[in-house]
């Protein structure tokens, strides 16, 4: 009597890993929609003694402003809350490429494509995002401070500070993982297509 051997489950088909993939999906949206919506509010708060509505307090100023004593100004007209708004747009355009290569990535993974030209180029798109996210971020630093010690000062001065933090330091990392790993991705892609037509 003979029993039929189960035929093994890939890893790749595995739940855990679809789960894994859907996990990864969905949290690079959230988080990028999430950064995006607190990003461009909070040039609806800046200006306002309370915050925005009463719920938003003055802590919404950016990061790099406080890091250098910046003040918020006391108060701040539309078309300059309009260019804070574009200022955000900088980085943040460059954080949404990175997340829709993500994108591309967990939706090759979910249709089984682990390797791949759809994952080298996913990986390769987010290792130039990650580059981009830390030049923007340079950009964002001088835009920011400029504007808001100009403003702050009566539009009579102001001061421009650029700095590299931990967050530019681990996102030029990333960035250059992501690169190294797409090479390797694509030098496996290669030596298996020369594999499979030797065969």
């Amino acid at each position: 009597m003979t029993r039929a051997l189960a035929t093994p489950v890939s890893p790749v088909h595995s739940p855990s890993f679809r789960r894994l993939a859907w996990g990864l999906l969905a949290a690079s949206w959230v988080c990028a929609l999430v950064s995006l919506v607190f990003s461009l509010a909070r040039w609806a708060a800046i200006g306002h003694e309370t915050g925005w509505g009463g719920w938003m307090p003055l802590t919404v100023v950016p990061t790099q402003a406080l890091l250098v004593g910046l003040t918020p100004p006391q108060s701040m007209e539309t078309q300059w809350r309009w260019v804070g708004v574009a200022l955000e747009c900088i980085p943040a355009l460059a954080m949404l490429y990175a997340v829709l290569c993500v994108h591309r990535i967990c939706r090759a993974f979910l249709a089984g494509a682990v390797f791949g030209p759809v994952v080298v180029r996913g990986f390769r798109g987010v290792g130039w995002g990650f580059l981009a996210m830390f030049a923007t971020s340079l950009v964002y630093q001088v835009g920011v401070t400029a504007l808001l010690s100009w403003l702050a000062s009566g539009q009579q001065g102001g001061l421009i500070a650029l700095g590299v933090g931990s967050f530019e330091m681990s996102v030029l990392v990333v960035g250059l993982m992501m690169l190294l790993l797409a090479h390797v991705l694509a030098e496996g892609c290669r030596l298996q297509a020369e594999a499979d037509a030797f065969v």
